[in-house]
């Protein structure tokens, strides 16, 4: 693989999580934990940034922006 490879995979997936976490950090504000929901993450990235993500990866960037504002409350991964 190349260099230049590398490095476009690697800017996208920074750029890819650094979205993600806007759209967390957005639910979350002004919001209480109970009424946070993996769909609603789902549907926000897909209709700002055409990205496509499932249940388990919404719930982990929003477990990870409440980590961020120091909540202790924590959603529960699918399946898991």
């Amino acid at each position: 693989m190349s260099n230049l490879k590398k490095f476009r995979e690697a800017r996208h997936a920074s750029r890819r999580h650094t979205r993600l976490m806007r759209a967390a950090d957005h639910l979350i504000y002004g919001r209480t934990d109970a009424e946070l929901d993996a769909a609603d993450l789902i549907a926000l990235v897909f209709g700002r940034h055409q990205l496509r993500i499932t249940e388990t990866e919404a719930v982990n960037y929003l477990n990870a922006g409440l980590v961020r504002r120091s909540r202790t409350r924590r959603l529960a991964v699918p399946n898991a």
